[in-house]
This record gives C-alpha cells, structure tokens and sequence, in this order.
C-alpha cells in the first residue's frame, strides 16, 4: 500500500472560495529549504507517495522542479490538491505528467457550473476544472475529487456521483466545512447544521458507490454516519461533546467542530457503537491528505440555546470580507440570481432516503 505524505508550497491561492479554512492567513510562499524539508523527512519517514498541497500548488514557478525532484527523491506516486485553474493551460498537465506527475486532486462543489462557481468566488472556473480533468485523463493521471459539504451545496449532491463516474473519478470524498477561516466569518450561511446537510451526503455517498465510485466522508461525527461511518476518513480529529466521553467509537471519531459545539450545543449527537472502518480502497484513501494549515479560531456568537439559534440567524449582520480576499470575477449575486443557482434551497424538494 502507498502511503502518503502532503508538501505544502505555502498559502497563496487564486480563488476566493466561500469556506476556505486557510483565509486570515498571511499569504506566503514556503521556501525552497522548508519544501526540501518537508520533501526529505517523507521519504525519511518511508512514505512512497506524495501530495503537494497549498494554497494553490500550480500557481508556484518551481511546481515542474519539485515534481521532479520528488520523483528523484523516489517518491512512486506523486499528487497535486488544485482548483484546476492553473493547469487548465494547454499542455501544461502533459509536462507535470512527464516530470513525473501520477495524479491530480480536483477540488469541485457542484455538478454544474453556476453552483462552483458561486462557492469558488471566480467565474469560469468550473470549465477550467474540467478542461483539467480532460487534460489528466489524456496524460494518463488519475484524478479524485473533493467536495466542501456547505449549506448551499449539501441540497446538490444528487447529481455529483453520476457526473463524476462518467467522467472516471477514482475516488470522491464529501469533506464537512471547518470553521475556520472563511467559513467562520460567514458561519450563518457558509456551515450547515450536520443533522440536516449529512443524510443528504450519505444519499450521495451511497449513490456513488452504486456506480462503482469509491466514496467517502471527512469531518463528521460517527454517531451522525450510521451505517457509512466505516467510510469515514481518518486524520481530521476536531472536537467533542459531553456525551462523547462513553462512546464506543470515540478514539475512530472525527467528532465536531469545538466552535460548531459552541454556538448549537451537542443535542445531534450521541455515543454510538464501535466502528468497523472499511479498509477497501486503500490506496483511494490514501490520496485524500486532508485540508493542512488552519486559520486560528474566530470568536463564536453563542445563541442563547440550540432551540434559538435558528431564530437569531439574522441578527448575526453582513460577513465582513478577510485581509487579501480574492475578488470574485462576477458581480455580487442577488437573491433572485441565487434562486436560479441554488433552486433546492427555496424550492421544495423530496427528502432523501435515510440511511
């Protein structure tokens, strides 16, 4: 089995996405020494495999140059974490494949373009993914996706796993927001309530696996999976509530955000029985390396209870925008603009099949 280690290229990026953990961030570019670094101690480690994660990867001049060294180095599969802008330019996946590029790590929010766009900030940028994506596939790379489970994507999935099956995704992993960053300035309609948003992503998760896509799920408590909780991915330790401490699967648990735990209390959640994590697809697993640096935590507005934190939504007031956000390329959306990108949210729509 490979296993995988993440090389970050520092925190600058060229998307402005609506839940980005990294934003609040000093924008930055990790020196040559601390790539090497980072790069040596994998293999020092007895990692075969490695990822390169930022920020953006691709937007590093010396991205080529560190593809290659990593494979001098004697890395066996080598990856990129991207939006897939930068590569969408002709002919520039085919030269990182030759570098000794294996596989690529699209980051995708919606089944069409309207809905990533909209969470990415940058108009255009669902055609670039996928022109990517036709770049990979031509090249010979394997690809697999992430998608960010927010309010306004998690009502969508439904058309997720067929899209990605057709186009030959290797793998698809549904990661639950982190409140940070972004998301925790815009927390009243960046995160969703995981009782809510998550049997809609086992719906999809399920959907997937139907058509041969190996799924899974970053982030969220395991008494919240149910059955699918083996198909939870391990690495992204949060925090827990109270009635956690008893709970069989405590030590397999992602559990939940501290801040998320803070403003709704833990009345979703409640201990559960052992987890059996599924153990096919390993190298699949593998290759999801996770978010890596985190903004530090913002301060909670703590409704008064869970039963009365729906009703002062609205008092929260107008996000304010981070230090060096990236200007989305479209004008602001008006709420009859977002009806027509997010139907599911002011439309009535079955409810999915429980797991």
């Amino acid at each position: 089995m490979v296993r995988r280690s993440a090389v970050s290229l520092g925190r600058t990026c060229d998307s402005g996405c609506v839940f980005c953990a990294q934003r609040g961030l000093e924008p930055k570019t990790a020196e040559d020494s601390e790539v090497r670094r980072q790069l040596e101690e994998g293999r020092a480690a007895g990692t075969d495999g490695v990822t390169f994660v930022g920020g953006e990867p691709a937007i590093d001049e010396r991205f080529e140059a560190l593809v290659t060294r990593a494979r001098e180095l004697g890395f066996v599969r080598i990856g990129v974490q991207t939006n897939g802008w930068e590569l969408a330019e002709p002919r520039r996946v085919e030269a990182l494949a030759h570098a000794g590029l294996t596989d690529v790590h699209l980051s995708i929010h919606g089944a069409e373009a309207r809905v990533h766009d909209w969470h990415v900030g940058r108009a255009g940028a669902f055609d670039a993914a996928m022109r990517t994506w036709s770049a990979a596939r031509a090249a010979g790379l394997e690809i697999v996706v992430a998608t960010v489970l927010t309010r306004s994507t998690f009502r969508g999935l439904a058309p997720m796993p067929r899209m990605l099956a057709s186009r030959g995704a290797a793998g698809w992993c549904i990661e639950v927001a982190r409140w940070r960053g972004a998301a925790a300035t815009a927390s009243d309609r960046v995160v969703p309530r995981l009782a809510l948003a998550l049997p809609f992503a086992l719906h999809a998760i399920d959907a997937a696996e139907a058509l041969g896509l190996p799924a899974f799920v970053r982030g969220a408590p395991s008494c919240l999976l149910g059955p699918w909780a083996s198909r939870a991915l391990a690495g992204d330790t949060r925090d827990y509530g109270a009635t956690c401490h008893a709970c069989a699967s405590r030590t397999a648990c992602a559990g939940v955000d501290a801040e998320y735990l803070a403003r709704f209390g833990d009345g979703e959640i409640a201990a559960c029985a052992l987890v059996t994590r599924d153990e096919r697809y390993a190298e699949v697993r593998a290759m999801f390396v996770g978010l890596g640096e985190l903004a530090p935590p913002s301060p909670v507005i703590v409704a008064p209870s869970p039963q009365r934190a729906r009703v002062a939504l609205p008092l929260l007031g107008k996000p304010a925008p981070g230090k060096g956000e990236v200007a989305a390329s479209s004008p602001k959306q008006t709420g009859d603009a977002l009806r027509a990108i997010f139907p599911g949210l002011f439309e009535g729509e079955p409810t999915p099949r429980k797991p």
